[in-house]
C-alpha cells in the first residue's frame, strides 16, 4: 500500500513538472492578457503605464454601456452576424455537398475540384482583399466589364437605328431617345432639343466617331458606387467569404468521410438504400461532431474577419462595412480609448461563446454518434 502511494505520489511530480512549463506559459501569453483586458474594460484608464502611471480606477460596466448606446457599435455588430450567418449556413453546408459529391464520385475529376476550391485557402488574405478590390471597386474589373457589354448591346441597336446611314431628322432623334438609358437622358434639360442639338455637329461621313461619341453618351452605365450604402455594401464582402473559405471545409469533411468504413456503405447499398438514405443515415451522423467543429470554427473565422475586409475596404465609405475587429481597432489606435476597445473586445468574446454553446448543444441534441 505504502509503495503505491509513493508510486503514485512520483507519478503526480513527473506529471507536474511536465506539465507546469506550459501551464505559466498560457499564463503568460493567454491568461494574463485575458485578465488585464477584462481589468481595463471595467476601468476608465487613458493612458501611460498601467501600474504607477496615469491616476486611474475601476468605473463597473460604464464602457459596455456606452456601446450599447453606440449606433457604430451595433453596425458593426450586424455586419458580423451576416459573416457568421454566410459562414455557417453557406460555407460549412456547400463544403459539405461538396466533399460529399467528390466522395460518392457522384462528379468526375474530384482531386481536380479539390484543388480549384481549396487554392484560395494557399494565398494570402491580404492579396485576396486586394484582388477583390481591383474586381468590385469603382473603375475595377467588373464595372469595366459590365460597361462594356452595356456599350455593346447600345452599339448594336445604333447599328439598326443607322441602318441607311446618318440623315438628320426628328425621327431619327425620336428613335435615338427611345433606346437612350433613362438616366443618361436625365442629364439634359430637355432631351429632343440638346439632342438634335449635339447631332447637328456631325456630317455623314463621321458616322463612326458619331455612334461611338452617342455609345458614351447615352448608353447605360453601371457604377459599383450604390455598394456603400449600408443594405448592399456588405454583398460583395459576404460572396468573397463564401468564395474564399469553402474549400476549407471541403477538405475536412472529405478527409473524415473517407473514415468511413466503406463496407457498410456497401451493405446499406445492397439492402436496397438510396443516396438519400446513405447521406441521411450514414454519413450526416458519422460526421455531426465534425460538423460542429467546423461550424465553431467558421465562428472563429467570421469575428475575426479583419485582414479581408480592411484589405477590400478598410471599413468602407461612412465604415458600412465595419465589423466588430475593425471597431475595436479604430477605437484602440485612431481614438485611443483602451478601455472601451477591451468591452468591445470582451464582447467579441461573449458573443463567440453564445454562438459556441449554441452549436454544442445543436449538436448534443440531433447529433448522431460518431
Amino acid at each position: 500500500m505504502e509503495l503505491a502511494l509513493r508510486r503514485r505520489a512520483e507519478e503526480q511530480r513527473a506529471y507536474w513538472l511536465f506539465v507546469s512549463p506550459a501551464v505559466i506559459l498560457y499564463a503568460l501569453v493567454l491568461a494574463f492578457p485575458i485578465v488585464v483586458s477584462i481589468l481595463l474594460s471595467l476601468s476608465n484608464y487613458n493612458g501611460g503605464l498601467m501600474f504607477g502611471g496615469k491616476p486611474w480606477s475601476i468605473v463597473g460596466l460604464q464602457q459596455y454601456g456606452k456601446l450599447i448606446h453606440d449606433p457604430q457599435f451595433w453596425l458593426a455588430f450586424r455586419n458580423n452576424i451576416y459573416i457568421v450567418l454566410i459562414s455557417a449556413f453557406g460555407q460549412v453546408p456547400l463544403g459539405f455537398v461538396f466533399a460529399y459529391l467528390i466522395y460518392r464520385k457522384i462528379v468526375k475529376g474530384g482531386e481536380f475540384w479539390q484543388a480549384i476550391l481549396y487554392a484560395p485557402n494557399i494565398i494570402s488574405v491580404v492579396v485576396l482583399g486586394l484582388l477583390w478590390k481591383m474586381i468590385v471597386n469603382s473603375n475595377g474589373l467588373l464595372e469595366d466589364v459590365l460597361n462594356r457589354l452595356y456599350a455593346h448591346g447600345f452599339l448594336g441597336s445604333l447599328n439598326h437605328v443607322f441602318a441607311n446611314g446618318f440623315v438628320m431628322s426628328d425621327d431619327l432623334v425620336r428613335q435615338l431617345i427611345k433606346i437612350a438609358d433613362p438616366g443618361a437622358l436625365a442629364t439634359f434639360s430637355d432631351p429632343f432639343t440638346d439632342l438634335k442639338d449635339f447631332l447637328a455637329g456631325y456630317t455623314p461621313d463621321q458616322l463612326s466617331v458619331l455612334k461611338s461619341d452617342l455609345t458614351n453618351l447615352l448608353a447605360r452605365r453601371w457604377s459599383p458606387e450604390f455598394m456603400a450604402r449600408p443594405g448592399v455594401a456588405m454583398l460583395p464582402i459576404l460572396f468573397v467569404f463564401l468564395w474564399c473559405w469553402t474549400g476549407l471545409y471541403l477538405i475536412m469533411f472529405l478527409a473524415n468521410m473517407q473514415k468511413i468504413d466503406k463496407e457498410i456503405i456497401e451493405a446499406a447499398r445492397i439492402d436496397g438504400a438510396g443516396e438519400g438514405q446513405v447521406l441521411s443515415r450514414i454519413v450526416l451522423p458519422s460526421l455531426s461532431g465534425v460538423i460542429a467543429n467546423a461550424v465553431i470554427l467558421c465562428i472563429a473565422g467570421s469575428l475575426n474577419s479583419f485582414t479581408l475586409i480592411w484589405a477590400m475596404t478598410g471599413g468602407g465609405p461612412m465604415n458600412v462595412t465595419e465589423v466588430l475587429s475593425i471597431y475595436m481597432y479604430r477605437t484602440a489606435v485612431v481614438s485611443v480609448n483602451y478601455p472601451l476597445s477591451n468591452a468591445i473586445a470582451m464582447s467579441i468574446v461573449a458573443f463567440s461563446l453564445v454562438l459556441i454553446a449554441l452549436t454544442k448543444l445543436v449538436e448534443k441534441r440531433w447529433g448522431g454518434r460518431e
